[in-house]
């Protein structure tokens, strides 16, 4: 097995658990696995036989890996990490008229300190713990990423 990252940077309950994850898989599959970190250390990439990746995500209820999507969903998955997406109920299936959307009541000031406050708190310190893995320079590369999307976001 290649581990594309230092394993030593997993809990105890996460090596194990990769460690047999990775066994079974192995087990299965003729050439050598190559593991990627996507997010590090709640997803991670499993390259199999055929050129089939798979998706491994970690359960911290169960404490252990486990597959998380079919191969054709993978790269969907790693591109949703990158991005907010639209729920499928809210994007448009057609394109007819419909009834006329409600203007949007502006938001109170306690709104936007509590839930829109707390959000932003959660992201920034969910893409903190994504990069604590990386060297200065690719945290900084990760930041102008993520400052990219936003500005594009906000400007549409």
């Amino acid at each position: 097995m290649k581990i594309q990252f230092n394993e030593a940077q997993l809990s105890r309950p996460q090596q194990e658990s990769l460690i047999k994850v990775l066994d079974v898989l192995q087990a299965e599959n003729e050439i050598e696995l190559v593991v990627w970190p996507v997010d590090f250390p709640l997803k991670l990439r499993v390259m199999l036989d055929g050129d089939i990746e798979m998706l491994l995500g970690w359960d911290a209820e169960k404490k252990s890996y486990a597959g998380l999507t079919t191969p054709e969903r993978l790269e969907q998955d790693i591109k949703d990490l990158a991005s907010e997406t639209i729920p499928e109920s809210e994007k448009d299936t057609v394109d007819l008229p419909g009834p006329e959307p409600e203007p949007e009541p502006e938001p109170s000031p306690e709104l936007v300190k509590s839930e829109i406050g707390q959000r932003v708190e959660a992201l920034a310190q969910a893409l903190v713990n994504l990069t604590k893995p990386l060297n200065t320079y690719q945290r900084g590369e990760v930041w102008i990423q993520f400052c990219i999307i936003y500005v594009k976001g906000v400007m549409e």
